[in-house]
Parts: C-alpha cells; structure tokens; sequence
C-alpha cells in the first residue's frame, strides 16, 4: 500500500484478493505490465490531484450541503479523471488495455465547469457565482465605503477628537466602533458594544452611523443566504451524479493500484511469470520479495515429475524461507503482481492455497506445538478441494518421531489422493526414506557449507539434506570420545542410511559442476558457431560486392570503348577515306563487344583452355593431393590442398580460411601464354577488399593497450573493415579506468565511415566491449 497515491487506492490495495481465473489473472498482469512501461517509458500515469470522494458523493446524495473545500475536492478529483483518460487514451497502442479501462472514465465536464466558476481555489466562493450575489457584494462595498467615510469624520472632528482615545476603527460584536474614554461616552454619544478590560475606554458606534450599519448587517445576512443557496445547488448538482462519481472513483482507485504494483516491480526487478492450469510451478532464481540485502536465490520446481516435495536440512537452513517464498510468488502472481524471479519462471493457478508454518502453541488454550500444527491441518483437510496449493512446517514434529513420522506419511499420502500439490519440511528420517519409495514424491534439500559451518541457502532437488550433526559437534569442538560414542548409538541401517546420503550429495555437487562446465563449453561453441557463420555471410556478401563492382567497371570501360570507336569510324568517314576500313573497324568494334558480354556472363573471365586442368582432354577428373596449389574460380585467388576429393567436395586452405570446395570450382594451377583478354577486366579495388574480407576479423582487442597504440591499430582496423565490406565489429577495450573506452568512442563517434556505436549488453560483455555498424 506505501506505492499507492491516495486513499482510495490504499483501500483498494487493501481489499486486492488473489483469483484464480485465467482471464482475470492474465488481465492484472498486462496491466502490471503496461504501467511498468509507462514508467520506464514515460513520465508514468499521472495520479496528482485525486481525493476520496465516496463519502462526499454519498454525502450530496441525500441532500447534504457540501463546503466549499469538500466541493474542490469533487472538482479536483474530476479534473484528474479527465487527465488520466487522456493521457493514456493517448498512448492506446502502447498500453491497450489501461486504454480500454481508461476509456470507462466518466467525463464529468458540467461539475467541474461550474464548481470552477462558482468557488475559488482559496474556497471563496466567487462574485460572479450568481447575479443577486454579486448585487449584494457591490452593494455592501458601496455602504461599506460610505460608513468608513463618515467614521473618518468624527475622528478628524474638532468637537470629538479630545474625547477618542485612539484614532482608529475597530469592529465589535459585527459592528464598527470608536474608542472613545469612558468619561466622555454620554458626551459623544452612540451605542456601546464593549470596553477594555480597565474600563478607561469603551467602544462606541456613533449614532450618526447606526443606520448604515444596519443596513451593513442586513447586506451581510444576504450574502450569507446567497452563498448557501448557491453551494446547496452545487451539491445538488454533484449529487445527481452519484453513480458515475462512484464509477470514477473506482476506476482511479483501481489504476492507482495497478500503478503501485508497477512500481514495486521495478523495485524488486520482477518479472512477469508464464502461467498454466496443471498444477505445475517452476521458480528460476526466485527471491523472497520482503528480503532485502544479498539475497541468495533459489530454483525450485513441482507439479510435473512430482507433485509432493519434502525439503530437509539443518536449522536456520532456509527451509522455512522457501516455503513462504512458493506461497507469497504464487499469490502475487494469482494477485497481478511481477515477482522477484527470472522470466524463466512458471506458476500454476491454483484455486486454494494453504499454508501451516511456524510455532503456533498458545498457552492460554493450552495448545501445544503439535495440537496447534494438527489444529491448522485438520482445517485445511474440512476445506480441500482438488487444485490446491498446501504448504507445510515441520510436519509431524513436537510430537513422539515414530508416531509423527507415521502421521507425516498418512496426511501426505492423503493430500496426494486429492490431486493436491504439496511442500513439506521435516527432520525425520523415515520421511527421507518414504521419498525414494513413493511415486509421486521427491526429497529436497537446503545446502549446508561443511567448510564455513553455515547453509549456503541454496536449494537441491532430489538430494535429502542431513542435520550434521556430529560433524558440527567435532568442528565446535565437543570431545571426540563424546561424539564417538553417540555414533554407536546409532544402529548401523541408520548410519550407512547417513553415509548413502552424504554419498549422494557429493555426487550431486560433482555432476552439478560438470553440468556447469558442460553448459560453459556448449555456450562458447555456440559464440563461435555464430562467429563463423557471421564470417562466412561477411566473405559471400563481399564476393557479391566485388563481382558486381567488377562487372560495372567493365561495362564503364566498354561504353568509354564504344564510344572512342565510334568517334574515329565518323571521323574516318567524314574525311571520305579509308570506307572499307571503317567498315573493318566497326566489324572489329562488334568482335570486341561480343567477347567482352560474353566474358561478363562468367564468374571469371578467363580463356577456355586455361578453364580445362591439364589431361583432362578425356573428360578425366584431376586428381588433387595435398599440397597442391589449385586456382579458386569465382574469387580470382590460389589455394593449397589439404585433404582430397571426398563426395566431391576438396578441404583447401584460402589465406587463413578453411574451407571445403566443390571439385568443379578448382583448377590445377600451371604455367599459361600470356594472352590479351580485353574483357578480363579486374578491378584492383576489388581484389584488396576480398583479400581482407578473407583475413579480417569482426573483433578488435585493444586490452592492455596505450591510448595512441590502440588508436593507431583502431584506425587501420576501421580502414580495413570498411574496405572488406563489414557491416559491424566488435571492439574489446575492457573496463578499467575508462581511458581506452573514451578512445574508442570519441575515434568512432567522428568517424564518416561508421553509422552507429553503443556499449555491449551484458551477454555481449558490457561496458567491456563497443559494438560498431559501419555506414555501407
């Protein structure tokens, strides 16, 4: 309720029932959802000026007369309504659903128009709020005047001016006056309505004022008639508006709430869960949302392969904290709310939940620990029905363990045959046992950090959690002959019971840290799959680029061809000389064009018996080894040979690239006759930028660097990338003090060649790293 901006959202907050409809839970949530996103957004929903106005509406209904402050706030509060419908009517396809509700808001145009007109923001009620009152005030003011006028006059009098003791007008009983000695009151003459506490003065109203004075009186009798009547119209007015000025206080009350419960989820950095109807819940990196500090999160799950779970470990462990964890996460999210808990996370809409945790002995009922916990489950079992949520403490403590434990399994088993999703706490170690054994179940436990003596908080599923205690007892250091001997106490099913389970746990942690391991690798191969495949888009979209920058110059260099040509057969013909050469000329000029279209077709333009490897006149497949030099056709450069034909593909090794060829892109490299090849025209341009897409790298580390070192290498990288065509890089500068990162930016930020820049996110390394477009 602290996030709420008014008292009708407090009561709303106060009154906000979790529900377990789809529809209506689905609804709070993108409501939630959609405030977030004006706070993060926006300036957030605009709550100012809202009071409680239910009971004043209730008020006007029946015909009582509202004061001038309670009518503002009526306006107020109208006002507000109006300006919230707007402003998110606004942004109706940023927030829909807000919108919607927004869109109910009653437009309460006419109160607000006229309290406005009638009553002042200081709570006056106006002159202009009717005819007959602003005749009435006028008129005061003129008799007013008059009657100050006359006062003056018998104060500045000669005959009267020794009998006033001070020159000055005051008001008594309603009534202006004189003070006058009380010797000369008879002398002056007039009516008295008071005198000083010594008696030497009285206050009189001379009788030459009197008449005025009345007059006054029943001016201000008439303008407080006047004032009355019009605020008795007023309320009136407001009262006949009852039902939608109860409708607007709803809806702002409900809004208020939905935007308290986005700030609080910016404050918990909440998420909104997935929800489902099969009893199944999944919490992710979950927090308890009342925690504060460094809160250790924990992952939990039930509902799917189990539906009871027992949870077992030493005190102060934080079993008790998980249990209040599922159960106030399942009722936020049932309540609208984003809980603390990575998106990641699942919730079950359950239509009951329950819950028995603490110590809730009572002396004066004389209830014990176990009558207060069976108290509490015998009215959870009256109520049960077959979706239902059931929390419980240290089932079957404070009681004889057999007996417990027996009552433990029956109540489990009972609320498993009712379809009933159960975690539990407890110590005993038939509980543990009864785990492994029954279907349906499964052990759990709260990490307990041997080194340090202390629970990690963390929670391990399928791993029952031990007490510890003889070896907390040795560490503390209690004699070791103390310990040993309860060790034999114990029988020998319990401790080889105990050594299985220490067993287990060990086993546990080292899978646990081979699956970290595991999920590290997979990660980094997955950043270099992506890495590679970003290389080999970058090399393809190149060759694209240099073949049709190379072509475009061909055909530039043919037109410019063309047109010489032409030039000199008109030339030729204008002089009359030299016909049967221009026609040669022109027969040549047409050659010419028809090899170089025809060269131009071609990946590339080279003769055809340069194309044919050698001895290969029969149609026979070269033969390729490794170590061979082969011509690479399409990208104009030589490769070695690493491995041989295989499904026709041949493993080469292109400058520092890797790559596997089809066998009908390589030729044999051999000496050729140099031959003029007019349309083999390349361009040199091109050949620099597939030389360094083939050798560039899409990331830059400049770590450890000076500043002008890393600028200079920054500098021809930047030249590089742009002349291979690169679309983005990445640079690595590290965090440090912040020198190289400014470097980087404010080489980047004026650099023509680059569209935009911003710092990594925290997958892509964060304020490590500079993520760079380059303009194409």
């Amino acid at each position: 309720m602290q996030h709420t901006s008014n008292r009708i959202g407090r009561d709303f907050a106060r009154d906000l029932l979790p529900l377990p409809y789809p529809e209506t839970v689905t609804r709070r949530l993108q409501e939630t959802r959609e405030a977030r996103l004006l706070r993060e957004t926006d300036s957030g929903l605009p709550l100012g000026g809202i009071h409680d106005i239910r009971d004043l509406l209730e008020r006007a209904r029946i015909g009582t007369r509202l004061a001038p402050h309670e009518l503002l706030a009526v306006r107020d509060t109208v006002s507000a309504g109006k300006r919230l419908r707007q402003y998110l009517l606004n942004r109706q396809e940023k927030v829909p659903l807000l919108a919607e509700t927004a869109s109910n808001i009653p437009v309460l145009n006419l109160i607000e128009q006229r309290i406005s007109d009638c009553i002042s923001d200081g709570g006056e009620v106006r002159d202009t709020a009717s005819p007959e009152l602003a005749r009435v005030r006028n008129q005061w003011k003129v008799t007013s005047a008059r009657l100050q006028d006359r006062l003056h006059a018998l104060l500045n009098n000669e005959r009267y001016r020794p009998m006033v003791q001070e020159a000055v007008i005051t008001m008594r009983e309603g009534r202006y006056c004189i003070p006058v000695k009380a010797e000369f009151a008879r002398a002056f003459g007039g009516i008295v309505h008071g005198a000083s506490s010594s008696g030497a003065t009285v206050f009189l109203e001379p009788h030459q004022t009197v008449e005025l004075g009345n007059t006054l009186k029943q001016l201000q009798l008439q303008e407080e008639q006047e004032v009355e009547r019009i605020l008795r119209d007023l309320s009136g007015l407001v009262g006949s508006f009852h039902d939608e000025g109860q409708r607007l206080a709803s809806l702002l009350g409900h809004l208020d709430v939905v935007h308290a419960r986005a700030i609080l989820a910016a404050e918990m950095d909440a998420s909104e869960p997935r929800l489902n109807r099969r009893g199944f819940v999944r919490l992710v990196q979950a927090r308890h949302p009342l925690l504060t500090g460094a809160v250790v999160p924990i992952d939990i799950e039930l509902g799917d392969r189990f539906t009871t779970l027992l949870i077992t470990g030493p005190n102060t462990g934080g079993k008790t904290v998980t249990l209040k964890t599922l159960g106030l996460l399942t009722l936020m999210t049932l309540a609208g709310f984003q809980i603390p808990a990575s998106p990641e996370s699942e919730i079950a809409l359950f239509e009951q939940v329950f819950a028995d945790i603490g110590d809730e002995q009572d002396i004066q009922q004389s209830l014990s620990t176990f009558s207060a916990h069976l108290k509490n489950i015998v009215q959870i079992l009256r109520t049960l029905g077959d979706n239902a949520l059931v929390l419980l403490d240290e089932v079957g403590a404070g009681t004889d363990p057999a007996e417990g434990a027996a009552l433990a399994r029956a109540l489990l088993d009972y609320l498993m045959m009712h379809n009933a999703r159960v975690v539990a706490t407890t110590h005993y170690g038939e509980l543990k046992e009864y785990a492994y054994t029954r279907p349906g179940v499964e052990n759990a436990s709260v990490e307990f950090d041997r080194e340090t003596l202390s629970p990690t908080y963390r929670v391990l599923l399928g791993v029952p959690g031990s007490s510890h205690a003889f070896y907390i007892a040795t560490r503390i250091g209690l004699p070791e002959e103390i310990v040993e001997t309860a060790r034999s106490y114990l029988s020998r099913r319990e401790m080889e019971i105990g050594e299985l389970l220490q067993q287990i746990e060990q086993s546990r942690k080292a899978a646990a840290e081979a699956e970290a391991t595991a999920q590290r690798d997979r990660e980094e191969a997955a950043r270099l799959r992506a890495e590679y495949q970003t290389r080999v888009q970058q090399i393809a979209e190149v060759q694209r680029t240099v073949r049709s920058q190379a072509q475009e110059e061909a055909r530039q260099i043919l037109r410019r061809a063309e047109e010489r040509a032409e030039n000199i057969v008109k030339e030729l013909q204008r002089m009359n000389k030299g016909a049967r050469k221009g026609a040669s000329a022109r027969q040549r000029l047409n050659a010419l064009r028809a090899e170089t279209y025809a060269a131009l077709r071609h990946e590339e333009p080279v003769e055809e018996e340069a194309l044919a490897p050698a001895g290969n006149e029969a149609g026979v497949e070269p033969v390729y080894r490794p170590g061979d030099t082969v011509r690479v056709i399409g990208w104009n450069m030589d490769a070695q040979v690493l491995d041989g034909v295989r499904d026709g593909l041949v493993e080469v090794q292109v400058g520092a690239m890797r790559v596997k060829l089809p066998v009908e892109q390589l030729r044999p490299t051999k000496p050729r006759q140099e031959t003029t090849r007019p349309a083999a025209i390349a361009s040199g341009a091109a050949q620099i930028a597939l030389q360094k897409a083939l050798h560039i790298s899409p990331e830059l580390n400049l770590v450890a660097l000076r500043a002008d070192e890393a600028q200079s290498l920054l500098d021809k990288y930047v030249d590089d990338a742009l002349a291979a065509g690169l679309s983005s890089a990445r640079i690595v500068h590290g965090k440090g003090s912040g020198v190289l990162r400014r470097v980087v930016h404010d080489f980047l930020s004026g650099h023509p060649g680059v569209a935009a820049l911003r710092p990594g996110n925290e997958a892509e390394g964060g304020d490590g790293v500079t993520l760079v477009t380059f303009k194409t």
